[in-house]
């Protein structure tokens, strides 16, 4: 079982090197690397084929954000496709062998997802999954879940033959989750196998960011839901992108910018895209979580990672 790990950059060589090396360090010796960089003009162009020869890299004259992911699995040649961030690795050398394992026990098992730890939040856990569970005691199965943090996932090549790649920046590894559970496929949580993300705070345009992130919200509920589901959601994620951009300080510009965006994205969506699941499907890839709590342990985690990096300081 060879794994593919795929690393899209921008302008993050000191990042990308320290990632790159814990993922030669993994003990399971069936793997490659693919990096697709996306127009970096920081050195990472001549440094990486000179110091790194066995890794794939492939510099693009443009930035196309996280679908430049799609063409670095499309040079990539493993059973597994790794899905991580530049700024992250798994914290134990085993972890690629554990997740083998865990595959090879599992046929009925198509997406692994990790742990997310904060390591500059004083290794806060990144507490995305919405339901209680066990972390000590995890069935060999692990747990249903709905989607997976982009810091380190594995993915079947499989799914990505049968369901395609992932769209652009904002809530693509949902949206990939969503279409592979309506497909089929089993997303399952494994607290055990820990994700390691650096968070770098470089190269960030938090307005551009924001603007992407509320347009790919919303056209995620006029996807997948039924019209009155979606409506209600809109008008929920709505009101919390604008309290999110007032926090942020995000200019009245880009605030603008987003809630016009917003109202087209909406349009565009029923016309183009609209694809809603059934009522059990619903349960399938919400896990039956209603958005005020996502939005609750979405905002509580955020003040927790705060309140960790203030007691660093």
């Amino acid at each position: 079982m060879k794994f593919s790990v795929i690393i899209i950059t921008r302008n993050r060589l000191k990042d990308l090197i320290n990632t790159i090396n814990a993922y030669q360090s993994q003990t399971l010796d069936e793997k490659e690397i693919i990096i697709v960089d996306n127009a970096s003009n920081d050195g990472t162009k001549e440094y990486i084929p000179n110091h790194f020869p066995n890794v794939k890299y492939l510099w693009l004259p443009d930035n196309f954000d996280i679908r430049s992911i799609n063409i670095g699995i499309e040079l990539s040649n493993g059973d597994i496709i790794w899905r991580t961030d530049d700024d992250s690795n798994p914290e134990d050398i085993n972890a690629f062998k554990n997740v083998a394992e865990i595959f090879e026990k599992n046929p009925d098992i198509d997406i692994i997802c990790t742990e997310d730890i904060e390591v500059r939040s004083n290794y806060q856990i990144w507490e995305w999954y919405p339901l209680k569970v066990d972390k000590e005691n995890i069935p060999e199965k692990g747990y249903p879940s709905n989607v997976f943090p982009g810091t380190g996932a594995a993915i079947r090549r499989k799914v990505y033959d049968k369901i395609g790649g992932f769209w652009e920046f904002g809530f693509e590894e949902l949206d990939f989750c969503t279409r592979a559970i309506i497909n089929g496929f089993k997303v399952r949580y494994f607290p055990n196998i820990r994700t390691l993300h650096y968070a770098s705070p470089g190269n960030r345009n938090q307005a551009q960011r924001w603007v992407k992130i509320s347009k790919q919200l919303i056209r995620y509920q006029w996807k997948y839901f039924p019209f009155w589901n979606a409506l209600g959601r809109t008008i929920l994620y709505f009101h919390v992108q604008i309290v999110e951009a007032i926090i942020k300080k995000i200019p009245l510009s880009g605030i603008l910018e987003g809630i016009f965006i917003m109202i087209a994205t909406i349009f565009y969506t029923y016309r183009e895209e609209r694809n809603p699941v059934s009522k059990d499907m619903i349960q399938k890839i919400t896990l039956g979580v209603n958005p005020l709590k996502m939005q609750y342990l979405y905002y509580k985690t955020i003040i927790l990672r705060k309140f960790s990096k203030s007691k660093i300081k």
